[in-house]
């Protein structure tokens, strides 16, 4: 499909803008780069910042949804090859805390942006953020297709509660000021999500 006129200007409005600010954010840090810097760097008004993103923190989702794309399509790549279930969901949590040990600033917006409670800001934000509810739920749905997803859980509340405990445990982290151990952890949360969720295979 051909873009009009209007919608390219638009798109390169809103790269530019993102390019920028996310230029800015590198260089003096997320809190002290104001919109007022941002619309400057970007050659617009304040104004029309704001008219494509109401809040700094949705410029962030916008720069980083390039990498969270690249993440959710490996998943699904593995899932279409039938990948064995625990298998996805642990090259799932060690790809995320690959991103949070590159790029710790960035995955810190866009983890206490997808447990907002407020849900308009949620929806905003999941403009920019690839769902990762399907592709979970896939997994969880071929586990209990292949008999090691336990009889009593069902798949939509192991998708939510192996989703909730690698974004909280992240969040956590991040708060404590402890990035360096997110990878052991989110390591940890897997292997007690599996334990509680996933029937343990029989010992050869």
């Amino acid at each position: 499909m051909t873009l009009s006129l209007r919608d390219t200007k638009r798109s390169i409005t809103e790269q530019t803008i993102v390019e920028k600010a996310i230029a800015l954010f590198k260089e003096h840090g997320f809190d002290q780069v104001s919109i007022k810097q941002i619309a400057k760097a970007a050659v617009v008004s304040e104004k029309t910042v704001f008219n494509y993103f109401p809040y700094k923190e949705l410029i962030v989702l916008a720069g980083a949804q390039p990498q969270l794309n690249t993440l959710m399509d490996t998943i699904q790549k593995q899932i279409d090859e039938i990948t064995e279930p625990t298998e996805v969901l642990r090259n799932f949590s060690m790809s995320l805390a690959e991103l949070c040990m590159s790029d710790p600033a960035t995955i810190a917006v866009v983890v206490s942006e997808m447990l907002t409670l407020d849900p308009e800001r949620l929806a905003m934000a999941m403009r920019y953020i690839p769902d990762p509810n399907p592709p979970v739920r896939t997994v969880m749905t071929l586990a209990r297709a292949q008999g090691k997803l336990r009889p009593e859980i069902s798949v939509e509340y192991a998708t939510e509660f192996f989703l909730s405990s690698v974004l909280n445990s992240i969040r956590t982290y991040f708060a404590s000021g402890h990035i360096d151990k997110v990878r052991p952890m989110l390591n940890v949360t897997l292997e007690i999500f599996l334990y509680g969720a996933f029937i343990p295979p029989i010992a050869k």
